[in-house]
């Protein structure tokens, strides 16, 4: 969910039970995932002549890069640090696409709170977990690590979500954003479902998550249950984007800007 003009984006996250619907292997890679921009049937309105979101330099990019091996946190303190050198290995893998972007890489902070925190975006309570714009912070309520025990990819799912929304600030996208000619619900699930996708072409790409059938079961979970129409999309929408950050060759395996309103429902 987007608020306050772009300056706070928050994401959710729900444990509930899987549905049985069969997930894309790394060997299984949708037709267009290997172009810079998705198949449209028509092109969304207000999209087209901003090309920091249909053409963005980032999109024919690749990641590459590792991570620490992530596990479930045994502790608090774990989980801290966790979060801690996961921001340090995405700072490390997104930084140097950035510069051949063109844009120029900015170091974000973040910050644990409890149900209620204060930031230069406004007052946030019962928020899972934003990314704030203004003061360029990820903040991460207590929800996320009472969550953590969940499944071994649940804060790294949080986090990396949390972080393309500061990629999309940095290339330009939000900036770009403002000036479509589209509702605010559509632009906020545009925001929303491309750092989703990015969140699995990550986690599918970068090979120290070591990605497994129970971590794509967890996948599966959230995709078929975090039902959010006006904020992160219908379960249709996640489950398309989801799959398609998984099987993607590039980032632009996740441009929701170049696709009609009906694929960001």
């Amino acid at each position: 969910m987007l608020l306050l003009a772009v300056g706070l984006v928050v994401a959710g996250l729900q444990a509930l039970p899987m549905d049985a619907v069969p997930l894309p292997t790394s060997s299984a890679r949708p037709s267009a995932s290997g172009s810079a921009q998705p198949t449209a049937s028509t092109e969304p309105s207000g999209s087209s002549g901003h090309p920091d979101l249909t053409d963005n330099p980032l999109y024919p990019l690749t990641v590459s890069g590792s991570c620490p091996a992530v596990q479930t946190p045994a502790s608090l303190a774990a989980y801290k640090a966790q979060v801690g050198a996961l921001l340090d290995c995405l700072a490390g893998i997104f930084d140097p696409l950035i510069e051949r972007s063109g844009a120029v890489p900015i170091k974000v902070e973040h910050t644990f709170y409890g149900s209620r925190v204060d930031t230069p975006c406004g007052s946030e309570a019962d928020a899972y977990a934003f990314y704030c714009e203004s003061d360029r912070t990820i903040y991460l309520s207590d929800e996320v690590y009472e969550d953590s025990q969940y499944a071994r990819l649940s804060v790294a799912d949080t986090v990396i979500h949390e972080y393309g929304h500061h990629v999309q600030e940095m290339a330009g996208i939000f900036e770009a954003a403002e000036d479509l000619d589209e509702s605010q619900a559509v632009i906020v699930r545009r925001e929303e479902l491309q750092v989703f996708c990015w969140t699995y072409y990550v986690f599918a790409t970068v090979p120290s998550f070591a990605i497994t059938e129970t971590d794509r079961a967890f996948f599966l979970d959230l995709w078929a249950h975090t039902n959010d129409p006006e904020g992160h999309g219908t379960v249709t929408a996640q489950e398309y984007w989801g799959a398609r950050g998984l099987a993607g060759r590039n980032l632009g395996a996740c441009n929701t800007w170049s696709v009609p309103n009906s694929k960001v429902r």
